[in-house]
């Protein structure tokens, strides 16, 4: 932080500080107690205007902050919405007159008046512009359909053009001619399918024993399996990788980081008068995905997840 009150103080005026994902910071803002006094406190000179601008997909991320940060940053927030199947639908287009052969944005007030225009009239922004597209190779639907099934799901832009460049991988891999809806609806389960095991691959060790004891029981057929029967398993496969072994409580802790990643699903259920109420879990991403990815995780590639979670004690 002292070099870099230095290298403000070198350059001068109004500084702007943007911390993408700032509700990585965590527990540690001291950052953000420091910058918004940096003068009071004469860590940068009097020509010097600091401020800050934090970017983050949690609304929550503010509760983590000590009382006298939240003080100190007298913040105000700009909400920006998801994008709606129209705008994803502008967007894509841009990115498809430029990523796909054959296919162009052309200006209507540069076409020639005496032809039909022979495309689709859009718009591709805001400013009222008018512009034709074309395309012999993204049949009509494509581009609507890859917008509506993201503006449906996250309404981001990067997931719906993830989909649309899958849609074309699939198609030239074919052999095919043209991007279809049925390349689209594809490209889709497949990303989706890459982004669970991008995630689970990035997992910690102890998120990996969590993963491994809960398919161990599902292809044991336990599952849906409450959380006392998963640590017990969850303890045999540590054991067997010679991994720490964690507290039941905090074991659960990661049982539903699984849950709230879309790997597991967790629902609580009635355990009757007795004990009150309890949570099963069971997989939520087929087994053959789970026991591949932990496979090729070096500690788990000689682990028999067909027969360590078969007739266990629920201890």
């Amino acid at each position: 932080m002292d070099m870099m009150f230095e290298a403000m103080n070198d350059i001068g005026g109004t500084i702007i500080i943007v911390l993408d994902e700032i509700d990585t910071l965590g527990d540690d803002d001291r950052i953000l107690y420091s910058l918004p006094r940096a003068r009071a406190q004469d860590y940068v000179e009097d020509h010097v205007f600091p401020s800050i601008i934090g970017i983050s997909n949690d609304l929550q991320w503010r509760d983590n902050l000590s009382p006298k940060v939240k003080s100190s940053l007298y913040d105000d927030s700009v909400l920006f919405s998801p994008y709606d199947a129209t705008q994803l639908q502008q967007i894509l287009r841009r990115r498809a007159a430029k990523a796909f052969r054959d296919t162009e944005l052309i200006p209507v007030n540069e076409l020639n008046a005496d032809r039909e225009p022979d495309g689709t009239v859009v718009e591709i922004d805001q400013s009222g512009q008018e512009y034709l597209f074309r395309s012999s190779v993204l049949t009509d639907d494509v581009i609507p359909l890859i917008a509506a099934l993201s503006a449906q799901d996250t309404g981001d832009a990067r997931q719906a053009i993830k989909y649309l460049r899958k849609a074309g991988e699939l198609a030239d891999k074919d052999g095919d001619n043209h991007v279809s809806a049925d390349h689209a609806r594809e490209a889709q389960e497949l990303v989706e399918r890459e982004a669970v095991v991008e995630a689970m691959r990035d997992m910690t060790t102890q998120a990996h024993l969590a993963l491994a004891a809960l398919t161990a029981l599902e292809l044991s057929g336990d599952a849906p399996v409450r959380a006392k029967p998963i640590y017990g398993v969850y303890k045999r496969i540590a054991s067997r990788i010679d991994a720490d072994k964690l507290g039941q409580r905090r074991f659960k802790d990661h049982l539903r980081e699984l849950d709230m990643q879309g790997i597991a699903d967790g629902e609580k259920v009635t355990a009757g008068s007795i004990g009150g109420p309890a949570w099963e879990y069971q997989l939520q991403v087929d087994t053959e995905i789970a026991v591949e990815v932990l496979k090729n995780t070096a500690r788990f590639a000689d682990i028999d997840f067909e027969h360590i979670g078969a007739d266990q004690p629920n201890t």
